[in-house]
């Protein structure tokens, strides 16, 4: 084993120990109602944040979050119990009447209180289900799948392969960030399913996505267009990208494909801003000026799985620097945005100048790092095996 692998298996198992010892059982015995509902955040003590108003986003990426936990080896024996019965809250409380979740739930008393659909929390709902059909298996779980797929189609799909609507009623500016949920959900749904038809439907979208959003003159993904599908601005959020270089990783293992250049293009733009590793700003001009300079931890976890990414599937002269914006991004997410008093939690925000900016600790950052420290740990395995230049 070289030693940039070893320093990466050395900073691998201290997430993995932090996410294994510290935050499953907090999130464990403090996140979940025992209605089956998720609170939204935690304080910095441990505790929920009172509130009874969620966003079902949150409810959809709990609910994926815990089927990840059990595939990594959280075997809490009421864990599928727990899973299902808050599946089944889920749909008694955040499902709208086009079969659709809403926007916003009251956790108390089960009941939306914004029903309007939206297309990035649906992407979330398949992927939780899509997850959990791994722990509770096809026939408690195709159904909801199905009738998931027939309801999006039916409200969503834009005619001739031209997107989704990101709500009901339709807004007329298009986004990237719904549909690359999609995207990564039907990649989700593949894994779990190996349907044919779910292929079709990633391969299809992800065209579309890079027809509309792939903005070849700057190098960026762009994350919106108007209503003529045309590209008005000259910003992207860096996390974003990184996050596009990861699915089109995963992309390449699931349908074993070579990395669409696509990746490659958004993280040579990147690398060339001189953002140091876990630093990555929310918002930036594509010349590299920052349009909003703070820092969000969910952009640091999307960018360690780009890092990865690239060292493991991209081209050879990226590979090792990859490798070493991997480990360094890796130590300062341990560093600076895990290590808390209240062992679990973590920071979420900081300004531009570095101080704590955030009020809680949102439920909806469990996604991000239950799966980043599982494709780390997965990625290492990879690693030790490859011989870089």
């Amino acid at each position: 084993m070289k030693k940039p692998t070893k320093k990466l298996l050395k900073i691998s198992n201290k997430l993995d120990g932090w996410l294994r010892e510290e935050a499953w059982p907090l999130w464990w015995k403090q996140g979940r109602k025992k209605n089956g509902l998720f609170h939204e955040a935690l304080d910095f003590t441990g505790n929920p944040v009172p509130g009874d108003v969620a966003r079902v986003r949150v409810q959809a990426r709990q609910i994926y979050s815990m089927a990840l936990a059990w595939k990594m080896g959280f075997r809490k024996k009421s864990l599928p119990k727990k899973l299902e019965s808050s599946i089944n809250r889920f749909y008694d409380s955040c499902i709208g009447p086009e079969g659709l979740p809403g926007m916003l739930v009251d956790i108390e008393n089960g009941e939306l209180t914004d029903p309007q659909p939206n297309l990035y929390v649906t992407a979330f709902t398949l992927m939780a289900l899509a997850q959990s059909r791994k722990v509770l298996g096809g026939r408690t779980i195709d159904s909801k799948i199905g009738q998931m797929l027939d309801n999006i189609d039916g409200h969503l799909a834009l005619p001739d392969g031209n997107g989704y609507r990101e709500t009901l009623p339709s807004n007329t500016i298009r986004h990237q960030k719904p549909h690359m949920h999609l995207f990564e959900s039907l990649q989700v749904l593949f894994k779990a399913t190996s349907r044919a038809d779910v292929h079709d439907r990633a391969e299809s979208l992800l065209t579309y996505m890079q027809d509309t959003f792939d903005d070849s003159r700057s190098g960026e993904v762009q994350e919106k267009v108007n209503p003529n599908l045309e590209m008005t601005a000259s910003q992207y959020e860096p996390g974003h990208s990184m996050e596009w270089i990861w699915l089109l990783g995963l992309r390449s293992r699931l349908f074993k494909v070579p990395l669409d250049p696509f990746a490659v293009r958004l993280y040579v733009h990147y690398r060339s801003a001189g953002i140091p590793p876990g630093q990555a700003p929310m918002c930036m001009t594509v010349d590299h000026k920052a349009v909003d300079p703070t820092r969000r931890l969910w952009s640091q976890t999307e960018s360690l799985k780009a890092h990865l990414t690239i060292a493991e599937l991209g081209p050879a002269e990226l590979a090792l620097p990859a490798l070493h914006d991997a480990i360094e991004c890796a130590e300062n997410i341990h560093d600076e945005w895990l290590d808390t008093e209240c062992r679990g939690v973590w920071h979420d925000h900081f300004d531009a100048n570095g101080e704590l900016i955030a009020k809680d600790v949102p439920g909806s950052m469990c996604y991000h790092l239950y799966l980043m420290v599982m494709e780390l740990s997965r990625s290492v395995k990879k690693l030790k095996k490859k011989r870089f230049a």
